[in-house]
């Protein structure tokens, strides 16, 4: 248990808000989390589970809750669009956990917000939805809700995204920080696993478990099992443009077709599997000036401080990173006049780190999309290389260990 417990807002319910909250009352804290929507609502189908974060459920004593709905791939592979051959493969299973002592895992976004909340619950944290924020007091360190309710704290945390009012209310407020669109988007779309195993063409992504990648100009189809094998996700970025904040817009499927029509035979068959699809924006941050506000009381995680883009699959790692670095810094204090130091030491402690991570997301963006040409030709000669170093992040060897290898509880 902590020297002493403070009072805790997360603002924010998803994935990291609910894991730092966990974090949290772990040390023996009180926390309340506020949520906007009115239930849980996560959705998008299948996230990438990487040992960092791994590690930090494990921790926290609820990572066997997982086991059942995870599945566990055997490789990264990145393939040429049109042909499929592949480019680079990086060994997951069981090369991530004799490396980092920790697993490489895909799951349901749906299902790791539920078990996350569902601990959450277990351990007396409190969970209000219909909390939207309006703004909150630095100072004070107290929330309003657009209905007008207020709540006091000795500690304010901002988890409420890319389009934090924490952020713009109490931390960042001399300039409006504005997300940076990518000039992609992406649709997501999951096909049920009896649908998969009728078609000879595709059934062969089911029974041998790997992530697949096909990448081209501007585009790329990355495809993987969830919920232990029921059916199959599939993310697709494209040039296009979705609305910043929002997560599940209805797309188009012949929208999607086209977008792949050259793409490998494989690809153009799954997709016509495909009877829905949903279309998300692709966005990261500009470098924030800081995370911590000035009176110490206010400090921000996850998406609020480091939105990124996709492409090395640590969004949610990172945000998950944060809490438990967030808990430990705060299990140093021995009073309320502690936390504005233990903030700014969060912040130096996390901040470098997720800056080089939305760095290198970028980078895998640009070397995935890259048109057909000398420089393509370039990077698939050096992914074919077995010296370590790899243009693909996910399988340079020195990046990969920083990334994977991290503890957040002491590095």
């Amino acid at each position: 248990m902590t020297k002493i417990s403070f009072d805790v807002i997360v603002c924010g319910g998803g994935l990291g808000g609910i894991a730092c909250a966990i974090g949290l009352k772990r040390k023996g804290h009180s926390v309340t989390i506020l949520e906007g929507s009115s239930a849980l609502n996560e959705v998008g189908a299948g996230i990438q589970m990487p040992p960092n974060s791994v590690k930090v459920l494990k921790e926290y004593g609820i990572f066997d809750k997982f086991l059942p709905y995870v599945t566990k791939p055997k490789n990264i592979i990145l393939r040429r669009f049109d042909t499929g051959a592949v480019l680079s493969k990086t060994p997951l299973d069981p090369d991530m956990t004799e490396n980092y002592k920790n697993p490489y895992l895909l799951i349901h976004r749906a299902d790791y917000q539920r078990l996350l909340y569902e601990s959450a619950v277990e351990l007396g944290i409190e969970y209000k939805v219909n909390s939207r924020i309006a703004s909150v007091d630095q100072e004070a360190a107290t929330v309003t809700l657009v209905d007008g309710t207020v709540y006091k704290a000795d500690i304010v945390v901002g988890a409420d995204g890319i389009r934090s009012k924490v952020r713009d209310t109490a931390v960042v407020t001399e300039e409006t920080v504005l997300p940076l669109p990518s000039s992609n988007c992406a649709f997501r779309a999951t096909v049920p696993r009896d649908e998969m195993l009728s078609d000879p063409v595709i059934a062969h992504l089911m029974s041998d478990v790997n992530s697949n990648c096909w990448i081209g100009y501007r585009r790329h189809v990355m495809a993987y099992p969830i919920r232990n094998g029921e059916m199959y996700n599939i993310v697709m970025s494209h040039p296009g443009q979705a609305s910043i904040g929002k997560w599940n817009e209805p797309g188009n499927v012949d929208e999607m077709r086209n977008h792949y029509k050259n793409f490998d035979p494989v690809v153009c068959q799954l997709l016509t599997h495909v009877k829905t699809v949903l279309k998300w924006v692709l966005a990261d941050l500009p470098m924030l000036p800081r995370w911590v506000s000035d009176s110490g009381k206010v400090v921000l995680i996850g998406d609020a401080a480091h939105a990124m883009l996709p492409y090395l699959a640590q969004g949610a790692a990172q945000a998950i990173e944060d809490g438990a670095s967030l808990s430990d810094e705060l299990d140093k204090c021995s009073s309320a006049s502690d936390i504005p130091d233990a903030l700014r030491k969060f912040e130096r402690r996390r901040k470098r780190r997720t800056e080089t991570i939305q760095a290198g997301a970028r980078k895998n963006g640009h070397i995935w999309h890259l048109p057909d040409g000398e420089e393509q030709e370039e990077r698939d000669a050096l992914m074919k290389q077995r010296d370590g170093h790899n243009p693909d992040q996910w399988s340079d060897r020195d990046f990969q260990k920083w990334l994977f290898g991290w503890n957040a509880f002491t590095d």
